[in-house]
């Protein structure tokens, strides 16, 4: 009888370090900004929040279950805002998703940057970095940091 058990704990560990071996063999999927949005905010608040539309694109030949993300935005080399969003998607394998998060920043980092920018007729460096939250059991979350330019 403990044989048996021991066989099948054995074939238990075999089963999760091959399971283990094709979930870290995941591509990291690429984030696209879409759009930025101002949202209504309060007359005496002390910060601004936006929409943040993102599309999320997956190169890799499987489905991967998204239950959220969290991440900073930064525009040239400071950080503008940070979001988090608890709204899952299926991320179809070699497609795409989009989906939209609310994110919030201090009312000093909005006019800080509008101070950078009215001094600046270059384009925008941006770089957004944070991770997809997934749903499972080996592997947890996937890091991804996108960097680009915006054009005015």
């Amino acid at each position: 009888m403990s044989r048996l058990i021991a066989l099948l704990a054995a074939l238990g560990l075999l089963l999760s370090a091959g399971g283990c071996a094709s979930v870290s063999s995941l591509e990291t999927p690429e984030l696209q900004l879409t759009s930025f949005r101002v949202l209504e905010h309060e007359q005496d608040a002390l910060e601004q929040r936006f929409a943040v539309g993102l599309r999320v694109i997956n190169p890799n030949n499987r489905d991967i279950d998204i239950q959220g993300l969290d991440f900073s935005l930064d525009l040239n080399g400071r950080r503008l805002a940070r979001g988090v969003s608890d709204s899952g998607f299926l991320l179809p394998r070699l497609g795409e998703a989009e989906t939209t998060v609310v994110v919030t920043t201090s009312l000093f980092d909005v006019l800080r940057q509008a101070m950078q920018l009215g001094s600046q007729e270059e384009a925008l460096e941006y770089r957004l970095r944070g991770r997809l939250h997934l749903g499972g059991m080996f592997l947890r979350s996937i890091p991804f940091d996108r960097s680009g330019t915006l054009e005015q």
